[in-house]
């Protein structure tokens, strides 16, 4: 296993001058770089690496696993997080991130307490993005429907891994076991409980948990008595994806049909197991 580097990020200034003469293009620039000028075509730059990456379908494969990047930046990436072991940890907590992108991302939505309200509910979301998936799936109702089943989801990510491991059947292979994982997060996780042994233990109890999400919901539900309480009944659930499901059974009537029989489930995951045990004969 690749050794893991720690990189200390710190805000830097970079000096950038702009010397736009008026006939010449407007996307050059000029970069004053150890008292040498070296003039760019931005534009030039640009189009070039959209005709490598999408025109001429250039890839740059890794040469230490089978991933292949349409950028020469993305491979240099990718390297640096999964076979260097590059890590840019936080200042501020244990944190610590594959790319500095990611590190100051986290910045923002820990510590430094951005937050993005919606204008119609008391949601505040860490990123824009996920203030745009919340508004669409919840106030606007929009959801992307599988074409190959009855299956439709708030967010069309969640759509493409479920095609992915349910049609598609993309597998990710432990090469320490037997297990496959249907997503790249999931073998990650299985490979940090199963093989590294990575615990996530609680300050405040004796429970150590498997996944960091799993300590958050441990330490939500039952140190600091975080609920999510229904506004159409009386019910609170201690996690928000079963206050949805609750939603969805009791007061929604959103049901999910088998394509096999007349049954149908409250929930997707109760929709599997009766294929499981009554189509596909899996006990």
């Amino acid at each position: 296993m690749a050794e893991i580097t720690f990189v200390n990020v710190e805000s830097e200034t970079v000096e950038v001058k702009e010397e736009c003469a008026v006939e010449e293009d407007p996307l050059s620039v000029t970069l004053s770089t150890k008292g040498e000028k070296q003039k760019i075509d931005t534009g030039k730059i640009e189009l070039k690496k959209t005709k490598e990456s999408k025109i001429e379908g250039i890839r740059y494969p890794c040469d230490e696993c089978e991933y292949t990047s349409p950028r020469a930046e993305r491979l240099s990436l990718h390297k640096e997080s999964k076979h260097i072991g590059i890590r840019y940890p936080c200042n501020e907590c244990e944190y610590a991130a594959t790319t500095a992108s990611n590190l100051r991302f986290h910045r923002k939505s820990k510590h430094i307490g951005i937050r993005y309200p919606c204008n119609e509910c008391e949601f505040a979301a860490t990123t824009a993005a996920n203030l745009r998936v919340h508004k669409e799936s919840k106030h606007i109702g929009i959801r992307y429907r599988c074409d190959e089943c009855e299956y439709t989801f708030s967010r069309v990510d969640n759509l493409r891994f479920h095609k992915e491991s349910k049609h598609i059947g993309i597998r990710y292979p432990c090469n320490e076991c037997e297990y496959a994982a249907t997503t790249a997060g999931s073998l990650r996780r299985h490979l940090e409980s199963k093989h590294k042994g990575i615990q996530y233990p609680c300050d405040e109890c004796e429970y150590a948990a498997t996944r960091a999400s799993h300590l958050r919901r441990h330490k939500e539900s039952k140190h600091k008595g975080v609920r999510y309480p229904c506004d159409e009944c009386e019910y609170a659930a201690t996690r928000a994806s079963t206050l949805r499901r609750h939603r969805e059974n009791k007061h929604e009537g959103i049901r999910y049909p088998c394509n096999e029989c007349e049954y149908t489930a409250p929930r997707a995951d109760k929709l599997r197991l009766h294929k499981l045990s009554k189509h596909i004969g899996i006990r």
